[in-house]
């Protein structure tokens, strides 16, 4: 037997479903909402016969609204209901290749839990919708979710996108924004950092070898200086 139960609005509306199966097949259930045992399978139609005719089985079943599945919301409500994450969002910028396709901008959602999520294209302030697509949403194997929502766009100089996301973890909608100037910006930081990264790295061989030469010549003038007999 399977158990289960349905919170809608709390604790002020459950729903009970308790599942009978045999070799992996479910046969009868209980559904609180219609109050009787119910057959799926010929065998069931037996079992659901006989239950339903027995008012202390009935009542029992009835009654695990209160007695299991009330009774067991505060325990749960904590780590189940409550818990939360909130969302980590980045724009990640694909320049098409072909001129026949257009560009690509993905925004990527991850970290978020309830996994009930809503994630939004904005060019220049401007709901896009045609040219949207989103991923299925994918466990991140941490009791989080993760989502990848796509944007086909023609991209000119001055153009502002942003991914903007809404979440139960949040009171009010968070936004990333992203534009071919600021890409421009963080790739010239790039390039900035890496010539910085490669200068400093020829100084320090070359101090090195610098030094080591020095020693050298001092240890030849010592041995002028001071001959050893």
């Amino acid at each position: 037997m399977k158990g289960q139960c349905y919170y809608r609005n709390g604790t002020e509306d459950i729903r009970v479903l308790q599942l009978w199966i045999y070799n992996q097949e479910e046969y009868v259930y209980f559904d609180s909402d219609k109050g009787i045992f119910i057959a799926k399978t010929k065998l069931g139609r037996l079992s659901a016969e006989y239950w339903n005719s027995q008012p202390d089985i009935l009542e029992k079943a009835r009654a695990a609204r209160e007695t299991v599945c009330k009774h067991n919301y505060q325990f749960y409500k904590p780590t189940a209901i409550d818990l939360k994450s909130e969302p980590s969002i980045r724009i990640i910028y694909a320049p098409s290749t072909d001129q026949e396709y257009e560009n690509i901008l993905t925004c990527f959602v991850d970290n978020f839990f309830p996994p009930t999520i809503k994630v939004t294209w904005l060019k220049n302030g401007v709901e896009e919708s045609d040219k949207v697509t989103a991923s299925a949403l994918f466990a991140d194997g941490d009791w989080t979710y993760q989502i990848h929502v796509d944007l086909e766009a023609t991209i000119q100089h001055g153009d502002v996108f942003i991914c903007r996301v809404e979440h139960s973890s949040w009171t009010t909608p968070r936004e990333v924004q992203w534009s071919k100037t600021s890409e421009s910006a963080r790739s010239k930081t790039l390039t900035g950092l890496v010539g910085f990264a490669l200068g400093l790295v020829f100084f320090i061989v070359g101090l090195l070898v610098y030094l080591r030469n020095t020693k050298g010549i001092f240890t030849n003038l010592s041995g002028l200086l001071f001959p050893h007999f």
